[in-house]
């Protein structure tokens, strides 16, 4: 008698334990499908926004969806980017507070992602608006700084479209006498649209972002 009931009392716990591991299941799943569907509304808007503003509040919805799924990289990335494109456009006295922000997310998102291409052309991106506090007592610290990572992104990916823009830009900054200017630039800007026609990314919300900007800096190699 004691080891029938045993037996039921166990498998009543087994049947529990099995619900509450499905409901668990089925509640992260479902928390991740909210998190992925949120991430590629943000990014639609990402390629849309165009002024630093819009990118500065754009980057502060992409921290609230990092602070929802803390382990995935992107969101980190997205969020850093925006700050690094809106310091880009921002008044000067605005750029290194942008940039601290935006270095604050590509510590995580690093950390989430290792030896990870798009990372590297986010750091890059952060030295290169650093640059624009003060071009003069700046620009060979942060210049050199901006091309390494931008070169660090190219040989983990050849085919990353955004450090070839990185570079591109570096390039067409640096004046003549030092290896830079505008012929040197619109090889490396050409290389990068022709690696953005082919890019192919692993998901729709990975980064592929880019192409306006290399057609703007070839503009200006012009």
């Amino acid at each position: 008698m004691f080891s029938f009931q045993y037996g039921k009392l166990y498998t009543s716990f087994y049947i529990s334990v099995i619900f509450i591991v499905f409901g668990f299941a089925t509640n992260i799943k479902a928390q991740h499908s909210h998190y992925n569907e949120q991430l590629k509304k943000q990014i639609a808007l990402f390629h849309q926004t165009k002024n630093y503003q819009s990118f500065k509040k754009l980057g502060a919805t992409f921290k609230q969806l990092a602070d929802e799924q803390k382990n995935d990289w992107l969101a980190y990335y997205y969020a850093g980017t925006c700050y690094a494109l809106c310091a880009l456009e921002s008044p000067k006295d605005e750029i290194d507070h942008l940039c601290q922000q935006a270095e604050n997310f590509v510590k995580t998102a690093d950390s989430l992602s290792k030896n990870n291409s798009e990372i590297l052309v986010l750091k890059s991106m952060i030295f290169a608006a650093r640059i624009l506090v003060n071009p003069q007592t700046r620009a060979h610290k942060y210049g050199a700084q901006s091309l390494k990572y931008a070169n660090e992104a190219i040989r983990l990916d050849s085919e990353n479209p955004r450090a070839y823009l990185l570079k591109a830009q570096n390039v067409l900054n640096t004046p003549k006498t030092l290896g830079g200017g505008k012929e040197k630039a619109k090889i490396i800007f050409e290389k990068a649209l022709e690696k953005e026609k082919s890019q192919k990314t692993s998901s729709a919300l990975h980064p592929h972002w880019g192409k306006r900007q290399i057609e703007e800096g070839l503009e200006n190699t012009k």
